[in-house]
């Protein structure tokens, strides 16, 4: 059996293949975070498009940790950013890896149903986020049907549920 090799590296990314010639993704920054905050009935998700799918998805809002960042410190962060909201208690739900075959990628997940009032969004130059209200039995049918199918936003929704966060 062949070793694995290293590809291409570029900007901390390695694409690399396996003794049997099967590429994947390795980050050297592989920690990202996410937040599923509820307001009342409905969730606060965001919606943007994204070129590997190509088409737009309904998601949490979210992002990188940066180098020295605390999983908390970035989760809100990421949230200011993404929705203009800050947040307050948030709970750790617990962590996936949404293509373990495919890339060493980490996802923390955090629970608020503490939200502020809305400022003004931060986005990066790449960015372009719109945020959205999903009523809570409007998200669950949706994923039940598979119209909703985000990885982190299944994941989140099931540890909230299975922790007691939310009702169904």
């Amino acid at each position: 059996m062949e070793k694995e090799k290293t590809l291409i590296e570029l900007a901390g990314i390695k694409l690399k293949e396996d003794g049997f010639h099967r590429p994947y993704f390795e980050l050297e920054e592989n920690d990202g975070v996410v937040i599923l905050a509820k307001e009342g009935d409905s969730f606060l998700l965001i919606e943007q498009y994204r070129k590997p799918v190509g088409t737009t998805v309904q998601q949490l809002p979210g992002g990188g940790v940066k180098e020295g960042e605390e999983l908390e410190q970035a989760a809100r962060r990421e949230f200011l950013e993404e929705t203009g909201y800050q947040c307050g208690t948030v709970h750790y739900l617990g962590f996936l890896q949404p293509a373990s075959w495919r890339t060493n990628e980490i996802t923390h997940a955090f629970f608020t149903e503490e939200i502020g009032t809305k400022q003004h969004q931060q986005l990066e130059e790449h960015e372009n986020i719109k945020v959205i209200k999903v009523k809570i039995n409007e998200c669950l049918n949706k994923v039940k049907e598979n119209k909703m199918n985000d990885s982190e936003l299944c994941y989140a929704l099931l540890q909230s549920i299975l922790k007691g966060y939310i009702t169904v």
